[in-house]
């Protein structure tokens, strides 16, 4: 009898820790800070799949990173899980225009593409790329090849988005592309920050793929933003602009901006100027050192602080803040989105936006708290230098 209940009270404590560890794991929402962490969970999930997985990719490169999510694709697949990804054409310009010059999918590039590439390449800063050659290696065979496994690669749709769709319960977006420099640092050495949000339940999947077949947001505390091509040119949905400038000119008291590309655009400019001129402690964060549109950044932050009288805090991060980011008092939206021209007119884009009513909202701005002290603020305006003929070349592109 003794026996039998140490034997039972080692089997409630064993149940208890597997709920509890079962209970940890799902956690209804979960800001992933840095691919350094995004992509352990993001493979975890991957690993516990059951049905379905879809991947939405702007940028997938052969490279470490790259081929790891791509065996763990086949590995699910393998069991019987339905696996579709969705990888832009576009993107192909930017992997190979730096970094390990490789793309996972694109392998075969148009004369158009080699020109592209190559005018891109001139907008880059520092764009190191390596020796490595594209080649169709036996894992991107098996992978295009798998039964389980549908891959749509070959249309350009302007695609800039980044999400992941797990057994149609959990859902993953942000900014971080699948590349080994959003895994750490690139080949210059710049280190990648960045965020992914997990939202865990059928629910945020239900209310995702309604909002994207029709642009009508929930009224929930998390729900969604973005610009989407349809077949259709009149069912086009281009919100991300709006949406953006809305946390802008409805700022009363607070509105940090983190940008990774922010270009100089008048009706920005004017809303950010506003904002200062009513009182509202403006912040924004650009990358010190950014790899693509460095100059376009500084130029927009030298107008900025000028015309702000120095009212404008500007930061500098030393590192490459890949971030999309506005909020203020009362909303916080993250995701693929960029302050630019192309962004806003040419590019399907995704962003989440959570108001200060969930605990995340604190949690994200407690991160930029961390990212802000570590930036150095630049406090005359004059000491900002940038080049005025690459940031006119970088114009045409973004």
């Amino acid at each position: 009898m003794i026996v039998c209940a140490r034997i039972k009270r080692h089997f409630l404590i064993l149940l208890f820790s597997v709920f509890s560890f079962y209970a940890f794991c799902m956690e209804e929402h979960e800001l992933l800070i840095d691919g350094k962490n995004a992509f352990p969970r993001i493979i975890e999930c991957i690993q516990n799949s059951k049905k379905s997985i879809y991947i939405n990719m702007f940028i997938w490169r052969d490279d470490s990173i790259g081929n790891q999510i791509a065996r763990e694709c086949v590995a699910a697949a393998d069991r019987g899980v339905k696996v579709t990804i969705s990888k832009d054409t576009y993107g192909s310009i930017c992997e190979h225009a730096e970094e390990s010059g490789t793309s996972f999918f694109h392998k075969h590039l148009s004369s158009s593409e080699k020109i592209k590439i190559n005018y891109l390449k001139k907008t880059y800063k520092n764009a190191i790329t390596s020796d490595a050659k594209d080649s169709e290696s036996s894992l991107y065979k098996k992978l295009m090849s798998h039964p389980n496994i549908q891959v749509q690669d070959q249309t350009f749709k302007a695609d800039h988005s980044k999400f992941y769709i797990i057994d149609d319960e959990i859902l993953i977006l942000g900014g971080i592309n699948i590349e080994d420099k959003e895994n750490g640092a690139d080949m210059s050495g710049r280190i990648y920050n960045d965020y992914m949000l997990l939202l865990n339940g059928k629910a945020y999947v239900t209310d995702f793929n309604y909002y994207r077949q029709t642009g009508k947001k929930s009224e929930k505390n998390i729900y969604f933003g973005m610009n989407r091509k349809a077949a259709n040119k009149a069912d086009n949905i281009f919100q991300m602009e709006q949406l953006y400038l809305d946390i802008i000119n409805q700022s009363q008291r607070e509105l940090t901006i983190v940008m990774a590309y922010f270009s100089p655009l008048d009706n920005f400019v004017e809303a950010i100027l506003a904002s200062a001129k009513r009182g509202v402690n403006v912040r924004i964060v650009i990358p010190q050192s950014a790899n693509f549109q460095d100059d376009s950044n500084k130029k927009t932050m030298k107008t900025l602080l000028k015309k702000s009288d120095g009212k404008i805090k500007v930061y500098f991060s030393p590192k490459m803040v890949h971030t999309k980011l506005v909020a203020n008092e009362k909303l916080v939206s993250f995701g693929s989105c960029n302050i630019t021209q192309k962004a806003f007119e040419q590019l399907d884009e995704l962003n989440v936006f959570i108001t200060k009513e969930e605990k995340l909202y604190e949690q994200i701005l407690l991160s930029i708290e961390e990212t802000i002290k570590k930036a150095s603020q630049i406090t005359d305006y004059k000491t900002i230098k940038f080049d005025s003929f690459t940031a006119f070349l970088e114009g045409f592109v973004v």
